[in-house]
């Protein structure tokens, strides 16, 4: 319940507004292009917006999860909007916050959470928090529109982590440790942290 609350009071917050809209507009510009062109490896979208979501979540946590759910409805809008949508909002609002919780959650107590561990823990938390989404995603395609799951999970998969493992350690490194020195970080979990 406390999970709601935070979700919720961001809407509230003039910091959590300004976070939600940089992280839609980053998530947007990133999603967009890449959704007009259409490329593809082997059928598989190429999508380097999928650096993101973990990385953007872990930072500014209950914001980020807003601002990547509605960044993902602008991009679908722009080159890949489906009844399909509607489940990626709801995906991409959970993908970054459970990323910020379980990161939070496995730090918590171990000294600087920009450091190994933090990376560490960054690399657990991608691979988790992307096969449950991305379970979660292929099975309402399945449920609601009869897309066979095995696919479409290999191919959301796929996408998600090879973006999430390759590039997102980078970012997460060079935005991750900015945010932290310049106090641009949100949420409840970053409260009273001091590097």
């Amino acid at each position: 319940m406390e999970c709601m609350h935070e979700l919720l009071e961001v809407w509230r917050d003039r910091d959590g507004l300004k976070w939600i809209a940089l992280s839609a507009l980053i998530y947007a510009l990133v999603l967009i292009p890449f959704n007009q062109l259409h490329w593809s490896i082997a059928g598989i979208p190429i999508r380097p917006a999928a650096a993101l979501p973990v990385v953007l979540g872990i930072i500014w946590g209950p914001a980020a999860a807003w601002g990547l759910g509605i960044g993902n409805i602008a991009g679908d809008y722009f080159g890949s909007w489906s009844p399909m949508s509607i489940a990626g909002f709801l995906v991409n609002v959970l993908y970054p916050y459970l990323s910020y919780l379980l990161w939070h959650r496995l730090v918590k107590g171990h000294g600087e959470r920009m450091g190994g561990y933090g990376l560490a823990g960054f690399l657990v938390v991608t691979l988790i928090v992307t096969v449950a989404c991305m379970a979660l995603l292929a099975a309402c395609g399945t449920i609601f529109f009869a897309r066979p799951f095995e696919s479409k999970f290999t191919s959301y998969f796929y996408n998600a982590v090879v973006w999430a493992m390759a590039a997102g350690p980078i970012l997460f490194h060079v935005m991750g440790k900015r945010a932290v020195q310049n106090k641009w970080t949100y949420g409840r979990q970053w409260a009273g942290y001091v590097q």
